[in-house]
């Protein structure tokens, strides 16, 4: 469970991990780390280099989800590093203007850490909504890392999406059904994703099969999507969208079963 708070001009989140501390720590400051979850959603980092002590620097390159800036550059001063208890550092954004401030507290619990990210210094709302989205799509992976779940097993279903005909229209009907809060994906990607109590349940879009009726999309974990794609055919299934890649995610194809059923095969990227 994730609990998240946003005043400006800063925001504050807080992790259970199910991980001990000193990996949770190793997590954020080990660049081999930080690599395997930098970043939200389809984001990841592509670079890093971190010097650990007051007054060294940290560098992270990512891969982000915007087509006309897809590479970001964050830098940043650590000005307090307590192991493995709490990490201090700025942050800026290359060729963005103003610099921020972000604390990292680990603390040791029963079961695990307890992790408290603040970030504070926003020079409005927006910057800091953003922040707030990509730090949780970002935490999520961390968890998924520290607690040592990043190969999902073959044959569970691991993500549900919609492919709606009306995306205005889906969002209204479930944030109103369910509760969920729609957040949509930065750097202008067609995509919301939606969450509950932080975490986050589902995926929305616009259907990208012309004419086809709107649908729930439920993904299976497969070892290999290429293979379990021709297994499905020569058992009946149709597919609907061929195996393509998702970059440091994984690998997906759209089948539809002989029964007409659409599911989704889902083979995660090696980290």
């Amino acid at each position: 469970m994730s609990t998240t708070t946003a005043k400006e001009p800063g925001l504050s989140i807080n992790r259970f991990i199910k991980a001990p501390r000193e990996r949770v720590f190793a997590a954020w400051t080990n660049p081999e780390d930080i690599m395997k979850w930098w970043g939200p959603g389809v984001c990841y980092a592509l670079s890093a280099k971190v010097d650990l002590r007051p007054g060294g620097a940290f560098h992270v390159t990512m891969q982000t989800s915007d087509p006309e800036n897809p590479v970001a550059k964050i830098n940043g001063i650590y000005s307090e590093v307590t192991p493995p208890s709490k990490i201090v550092f700025t942050w800026s954004w290359e060729n963005r203007p103003g610099e921020t401030l972000v604390t990292v507290e680990f603390a040791e619990v029963q079961g695990g850490t307890s992790l408290t990210l603040t970030h504070e210094g926003f020079v409005d709302e927006e910057a800091r909504d953003n922040h707030n989205w990509g730090w949780n799509g970002a935490l999520d992976k961390l968890v998924r890392h520290s607690e040592g779940n990043e190969c999902i097993v073959p044959g569970q279903f691991n993500w549900n999406e919609l492919l709606t005909t009306d995306v205005d229209g889906a969002k209204s009907f479930y944030t109103k059904l369910f509760g969920w809060k729609t957040v949509p994906m930065p750097g202008g990607m067609p995509y919301t994703i939606l969450k509950k109590d932080g975490e986050d349940v589902g995926g929305l879009m616009k259907s990208p099969v012309p004419g086809a009726p709107a649908q729930w999309v439920a993904y299976v974990s497969v070892a290999d999507t290429d293979q379990s794609a021709k297994s499905a055919t020569a058992l009946g299934a149709k597919i609907v969208v061929p195996p393509f890649d998702i970059p440091k995610i994984g690998r997906i194809a759209l089948l539809q079963d002989p029964q007409g059923a659409t599911f989704g095969l889902f083979q995660p990227a090696s980290v």
